[in-house]
């Protein structure tokens, strides 16, 4: 089996344009540095703005905010299709006590803004298409943000998982498909308790609207 950080190169949207030729090369350079979390092991602020942006290769991981109470609001998830910890180049999110949960097994590459944003002495090629590449990629995060703000701003929370279920429909361009959020998260992200969410999903279920098992989902009746 190939290493996760090749496989990451050859598929990840962060090295888009770049050959895997070049992996060697850019781990040196930009002193690349991979680690590996457990399943709801914590990665502090602290640790991710040392190293300032991270690259989930395998796994997820859950960004949430606690505050000075202990309560925590889920955030965002990243599959291994995203980055995060952008959102702590600046030094100010860590102040807003941002932390990020391994939600399973998890490797991640983390990499220097500072490097990417700024070329180095060799002029090696592939900075410019890296950083093309990390400006696309948090484009792509405002918009799962965005997503969010419309999702929880609905009236009820039947019209807020009619709306969380149809946009993951249509990301996995089907009408049966996975979420990436066992119950507690998809909860915390619909602004919700479990318990409320459960019960409705299980009215959506006998209404005839949905069908589920785990993180498993089939819309009936849908027209995509």
């Amino acid at each position: 089996m190939k290493d996760l950080v090749i496989r990451a190169f050859e598929t990840h949207p962060m090295f888009e344009g770049i050959s895997p030729d070049n992996c060697v090369t850019m781990i040196n350079c930009l002193g690349c540095i991979k680690k590996t979390y457990e399943k709801d092991q914590i990665i502090s602020a602290k640790e991710v703005f040392a190293r300032q942006i991270g690259i989930v290769i395998s796994g997820c991981v859950y960004t949430v905010q606690e505050d000075v109470w202990g309560r925590c609001t889920f955030l965002s998830y990243t599959g291994e299709d995203g980055i995060f910890g952008e959102v702590l180049i600046g030094g100010s999110a860590a102040e807003r006590g941002i932390v990020f949960k391994a939600a399973e097994p998890t490797a991640v590459l983390y990499l220097p803004a500072d490097r990417i944003l700024h070329p180095c002495r060799n002029s090696c090629p592939f900075h410019h298409q890296l950083s093309r590449n990390l400006f696309h990629m948090i484009s792509n995060k405002n918009a799962a943000l965005t997503e969010k703000i419309e999702i929880t701003s609905k009236s009820s929370l039947r019209e807020k998982v009619l709306a969380y279920l149809s946009i993951e429909s249509r990301r996995n361009g089907s009408t049966s498909f996975k979420i990436p959020l066992g119950r507690a998260e998809m909860a915390d992200y619909l602004c919700t308790n479990r318990s409320a969410l459960s019960r409705e999903l299980a009215r959506m279920k006998q209404d005839g609207i949905i069908e589920y098992e785990g993180r498993a989902f089939r819309i009936l009746n849908a027209q995509m």
